[in-house]
């Protein structure tokens, strides 16, 4: 992850930082072009190649340690009826995903040592 990010996700658990959050992640996106949010939650050796360049992920997205997320993958939330249900995936450790994969809902659930293309 870019260390925009990084700063962003840490600012966004005090809550007397959260404006500084939103301007870290803000710059995030201007610099970097993609959507991560800073509330989600990215484990230590995860890697967005190309520094995730059109990449969204959801607010309540959980990746694990030491997956490859190559450019313009979304993994996020479905909406039923037009409205959003806030159910995320939970992607496990060691996962690649290829460029443009989506991952939508409850479809994903911690899945280790495998690849989404």
């Amino acid at each position: 992850m870019t260390f925009l990010w990084g700063w962003a996700h840490r600012l966004y658990k005090c809550e007397s930082f959260r404006f500084f959050a939103k301007l870290f992640e803000f710059l995030n996106y201007w610099i970097c072009s993609n959507a991560i949010s800073a509330k989600a939650e990215i484990g230590t050796g995860t890697k967005f190649w190309h520094r995730g360049l059109g990449c969204v992920v959801h607010f309540n997205a959980k990746i694990g340690n030491n997956c490859k997320i190559f450019p313009n993958v979304m993994i996020g939330d479905i909406c039923p009826d037009g409205k959003p249900n806030g159910v995320a995936p939970q992607i496990g450790n060691n996962v690649f995903i290829g460029t443009g994969a989506i991952i939508l809902g409850e479809t994903v659930r911690k899945l280790d040592n495998s690849e989404v293309l």
